[in-house]
């Protein structure tokens, strides 16, 4: 993907989708806004994930409950009416912009079970190149108290970090993170740009969320830290508006007094991955490949095929680290994280990446190692 082309996390919040109107609980103007808005950014060539709050309230206004559930098996249950109305009506405005969307539902579970996270993460990409968006929420129907994300803020941000992203947008009812409580002080100043998150910084942001929403600005910080944390630029951005994304990305010839707040990344997202991965991971076996294979990530710094692999060592599993040596010698030259495990490897060893498929039934993709997932050691 060109430099100037980003991969895009979108988070949308209970707050923002309520509607004051008694006879819905979406606010259809922001769903209307919002889908032009990601149409527009996806005919710029970006790609973008959505990951959206708004479940429960949909259920508890479809069961015509009075106010928000109390036991999480109530929860449970408008979550799961709400979510069919949720991707309905989401389904109902990107179809008029020839978008297809795709439901993914996640538990904490999955970020914290290798093989669920890589999955999720292939998965999520595929459909990106399949020029398809993801609409993500949390999988409230089935997910325990203890495995909870809290809110869909901190989901949001594991997403981000899921998928690679270069930016995080999370939109709300605010216009951005303030000095003091704007509801209580008149004279509130909203800050523009935060380099770091300091405790200064989460003191400015404590406060509760509203009715049906389950954060507050709190969470949207904490967020903000776990994504700028691994790379990932953040804005905080009021959701009324999703207009104000294009004058974020330079893509609107409107002008806009207010673009929220922006979180500056505390490091090279890619270079942060690649510094785990050589000095943290550890590889569970090895991989010998040809002089040509070696020569292709030396100095073209190609992804790895199977085509330039001779033998592989050790007892790995898809997802594992593994050392990258030339054939013959033990001295690893490389390490990535490894799309097969060696038993799937030992099936495909040499064989061109068109051949996987018919090799093992299946593909976890052309590569063995992506490139993205490969760090040469000096």
């Amino acid at each position: 993907m060109p430099k100037d082309l980003e991969k895009i996390v979108i988070k949308v919040g209970t707050a923002t989708l309520s509607s004051s109107d008694s006879n819905s609980a979406i606010n259809i103007n922001v769903v209307e806004n919002l889908t032009n808005v990601i149409s527009k950014l996806k005919e710029s060539g970006h790609k973008v994930v959505l990951v959206t709050s708004g479940a429960v309230a949909l259920g508890i206004k479809r069961l015509s409950l009075s106010k928000k559930p109390k036991t999480i098996l109530e929860k449970q249950v408008a979550a799961a009416v709400g979510q069919a109305l949720l991707m309905q009506t989401y389904e109902s405005y990107f179809s008029k912009h020839g978008i297809p969307i795709a439901q993914i539902l996640l538990t904490r579970e999955g970020f914290v079970q290798r093989e669920i996270y890589i999955n999720a993460r292939e998965t999520i990409l595929e459909m990106l190149n399949m020029d398809i968006l993801p609409v993500i929420n949390e999988n409230d129907a089935v997910a325990s108290e203890e495995i909870r994300f809290g809110d869909n803020d901190m989901l949001s941000a594991m997403v981000s970090d899921l998928i690679s992203a270069d930016r995080l947008i999370i939109l709300t009812d605010a216009e951005g993170l303030y000095d003091t409580n704007p509801k209580e002080n008149k004279n509130a100043k909203l800050i523009n740009l935060v380099e770091k998150i300091t405790p200064q910084i989460e003191k400015m942001a404590q406060g509760a969320g509203s009715e049906f929403s389950m954060g507050g600005m709190i969470s949207k910080i904490q967020a903000a830290k776990l994504a700028t944390s691994v790379g990932i630029k953040t804005h905080i951005l009021y959701g009324g508006k999703p207009e104000k994304i294009l004058n974020l990305l330079n893509l609107s010839t409107s002008e806009s007094q207010n673009l929220g707040t922006t979180f500056l990344p505390g490091s090279d997202k890619i270079e942060k991955r690649k510094s785990w991965i050589a000095h943290t991971l550890i590889a569970a076996g090895k991989i010998y490949v040809d002089s040509g294979a070696q020569k292709a990530i030396l100095d073209n710094g190609k992804s790895l095929l199977p085509a330039g692999i001779k033998k592989v060592a050790g007892n790995f599993e898809r997802g594992s680290g593994v050392d990258i040596c030339l054939v013959d010698l033990n001295s690893p030259f490389a390490k990535g994280i490894t799309n097969y495990g060696r038993a799937e490897l030992e099936k495909i060893i040499g064989l061109k990446s068109a051949d996987i498929e018919k090799a093992l039934g299946y593909t976890y993709g052309d590569t063995v190692i992506h490139r993205d997932d490969l760090v040469v050691l000096r």
